[in-house]
């Protein structure tokens, strides 16, 4: 006789907290070991990687065909999507800038270099180049280097030719349907080594950095997670005001929320969160383009450390205070991460773009470059966050309704949890 297996199985967000604890405990306890299992999530990075821009191709590719077919407001929708995107990076900016201001933790801190430049790392944004790499001269090149935004293009123009070609379209529409199945089968794959993972990539992180490479910032790394918890309340009360429940939403993204706070990451992120959005029963026409947009676009967590870390330098090097400069680091500080989005160490090249706008020396990002990390995990997560939102504002823009859960049982509950109760 088959007994009945009454054992609950433990959800991911709790074997990748688990992780996370585990990895606290040896990365301060057993550094030695601690430092050698860098290559645990290394293998998962690379397993992420391998999918990740296969899947943005044709994430992008179906979504704007379906919003295309349908004759859905896309063009609309993703227009009013960077409207909410710059009405909040510049929120962020501002919040950033206005926290140093506020408590000016840069006044007399240390001069003292805490790392060194990165190698070949580039002297600043090259506009011309920007625009000109949005348009792919390669696609399969633009797969190989990992650009995002040359692929996020040409997967628009892909989607909305195949939708004009509707007819003919199916069976090409058919095999790269069949092709994304495979892809989020793969991830789900993938994710299962995701708790451990998390558990190497903080305890390499802190047995390399140590919790006393924090102690002479540790002002500076307070203010900065008091800014991401001011800024996480915002987008909070914006998920409320568009009718959903935000306890239930940030149980629904709990795995990326995890997945980016531990690996500092939104490219191993990126196909999780796909995934997990698409599960909640958002329509693929708005999760597949608006996501891809709001990881380029709307890096809230980013914008505000780069202008908070500005704020910092600028004080360290007792620069003069005055309603311009304050002007050219808001703003700067908006296109320049955007600006950084595929640059090799994007965030250190804006920075140090806005400190020679402003007068100051690239170098004084060395101050504080020692323990990006530790900002990193929360600017990332914060990152992640404000795309969820994002993408739920979208849906509110374009009128549609969720689609429905996915059916597997791994998934979280009805989609009507996630609205408010009335």
């Amino acid at each position: 006789m088959n007994l009945p297996n009454n054992r609950k199985r433990i959800s991911m967000p709790l074997q990748m907290l688990a992780g996370l604890g585990l990895g606290i405990v040896f990365g301060l306890f057993v550094p030695g070991i601690s430092t050698k299992l860098a290559f645990i999530s290394t293998i998962f990075a690379h397993g992420i990687k391998m999918v990740v821009m296969p899947l943005i191709l044709l994430s992008v590719t179906l979504g704007t065909f379906r919003a295309g077919v349908q004759r859905a407001h896309l063009g609309k929708t993703a227009l009013w999507s960077i409207v909410f995107f710059v009405i909040m990076t510049l929120l962020a900016s501002s919040l950033g800038l206005g926290l140093n201001l506020l408590f000016r933790p840069g006044l007399g801190a240390s001069l003292a270099e805490t790392a060194a430049m990165p190698a070949n790392l580039a002297g600043g944004i090259d506009w011309t180049k920007f625009l000109v790499d949005m348009v792919p001269a390669n696609i399969v090149g633009a797969l190989v280097e990992g650009n995002a935004l040359p692929v996020l293009v040409f997967g628009v123009l892909l989607g909305s030719a195949l939708s004009v070609v509707e007819d003919r379209a199916a069976p090409l529409v058919a095999v790269l349907e069949s092709f994304l199945a495979a892809l989020f089968k793969m991830i789900e794959w993938v994710i299962a080594l995701s708790p451990f993972a998390v558990f190497a990539s903080i305890a390499w992180l802190l047995a390399s950095k140590g919790v006393s490479a924090i102690t002479p910032l540790i002002k500076l790394l307070g203010i900065a997670y008091l800014g991401m918890a001011v800024l996480a309340i915002v987008l909070t009360l914006i998920l409320k005001l568009i009718g959903l429940s935000p306890r239930a939403v940030i149980k629904q993204v709990s795995e990326p929320l995890i997945l980016a706070f531990s690996t500092r990451s939104s490219e191993i992120t990126f196909p999780v969160h796909l995934k997990r959005l698409t599960e909640m029963g958002v329509p693929q026409s708005v999760a597949s383009t608006i996501l891809p947009l709001s990881y380029i676009f709307n890096r809230d967590g980013a914008v505000l450390y780069t202008a908070l870390a500005v704020g910092y330098l600028a004080d360290a090097y007792h620069l003069a205070w005055s309603w311009p400069v304050m002007f050219t680091i808001v703003v700067l500080t908006i296109i320049t991460i955007d600006g950084a989005a595929n640059v090799p160490s994007g965030a250190i090249v804006a920075i140090t773009a806005i400190l020679s706008a402003v007068g100051l020396p690239a170098e004084a990002v060395l101050l504080i470059l020692g323990i990006d990390a530790f900002f990193d995990m929360g600017r990332t997560a914060l990152n992640v966050y404000a795309s969820t939102v994002a993408t739920a504002v979208a849906m509110r823009i374009s009128g549609e309704p969720y689609s429905g859960p996915a059916t597997d049982e791994r998934t979280a509950g009805p989609l009507g949890s996630l609205r408010e109760n009335t």
